[in-house]
């Protein structure tokens, strides 16, 4: 970065000395056509050192141009023109003019005079008539600027980026705070719909269970449904049952109590049917010598409707 600024530095020391001996030098740029073809524009001039006493009429002079006639009449620093008439009174003056323009305006002093021409060195001088210009010395210093960025590109970028953190530490501090507060909020959203999806999964699932509790109770109640119908089929076949018994008893001719209790009986048995009694068979009795043996006596002779001996002989 040093050598950098130094040589910048360097280089407009040496422009800025330049522009400013350019007058006491001893060669100089033609610029212009005023003296063409004796001069052409864009040769180098050297300057032969010549005293104004030795000046004689049709010498090609080069003098200096005051400021304020610079400024009055728009002529460049150093002018090359020829001379056609030397006053003396009251003081010593030179009238001139190029070859292809008229005669200057003023009058050439004594001590603005620098010479003769002397070697003319062909198309030398247009370098100098372009960095003398403004459009030279902006090109020149574009271009030690980039010469100093190739040389020096590393250091400058070290040191920008010193100042580029030096000046923007504030703002890039805060965008990183952002950043974190940013990246906190977002873990505890993401959290939080952890949180939610692991709620909706357990509601999800109780929703299920739900649905098969529903469809065990929906089976469970067809079941009662069907049993139902059943019962109502059973009902009414015990009344076929009981109203046929009913007719039979009636006729045959059985009071009320025995009807009723015949009634309940059979609607008993058509509900439960009653197990079947086992026949007891009385172990054979002996039979006293001279007695007749006794029979035993069976359930068609104790019918009502039999009306025969229960004991045979």
């Amino acid at each position: 970065m040093k050598r950098a600024l130094t040589l910048i530095f360097l280089t407009a020391v040496c422009i800025v000395g330049f522009l400013s001996i350019k007058g006491t030098l001893p060669f100089m740029p033609i610029f212009g056509s005023s003296m063409e073809p004796t001069l052409n524009s864009g040769d180098l001039l050297t300057i032969k050192p010549i005293d104004p006493q030795d000046v004689k009429v049709g010498d090609i002079i080069i003098y200096n141009v005051p400021k304020m006639v610079r400024d009055y009449y728009g002529y460049p620093p150093i002018v090359s023109h020829r001379v056609t008439a030397i006053n003396t009174s009251p003081s010593l003056g030179f009238r001139t003019k190029g070859d292809n323009t008229g005669e200057d305006p003023f009058t050439v002093r004594p001590m603005d005079i620098r010479g003769t021409v002397g070697d003319q060195i062909p198309y030398i001088g247009l370098p100098l008539l372009f960095f003398q210009s403004q459009q030279g010395l902006i090109f020149v210093i574009i271009g030690l600027i980039l010469l100093a960025i190739f040389l020096y590109g590393s250091e400058l970028s070290r040191g920008g980026s010193t100042v580029h953190r030096g000046i923007f530490a504030p703002v890039i501090n805060e965008e990183k705070r952002s950043n974190r507060l940013l990246t906190r909020k977002i873990d505890v959203t993401e959290k939080k719909m952890e949180h939610t999806e692991q709620a909706l999964e357990k509601f999800a699932t109780a929703i299920a269970e739900y649905a098969q509790h529903l469809a065990s109770h929906t089976s469970a109640i067809k079941s009662l449904a069907e049993a139902s119908h059943e019962l109502k089929k059973s009902a009414a076949e015990q009344n076929k049952v009981i109203s046929y018994l009913i007719k039979n008893m009636e006729q045959a001719g059985l009071n009320a109590d025995e009807l009723t209790t015949r009634t309940a009986q059979a609607a008993h048995e058509a509900v439960e049917p009653a197990p079947k009694k086992k026949e007891v068979v009385p172990a054979a009795v002996k039979a006293t010598p001279g007695c007749a043996r006794r029979r035993p006596v069976t359930a068609e002779e104790t019918s009502p409707k039999r009306k025969k001996p229960r004991y045979q002989a």
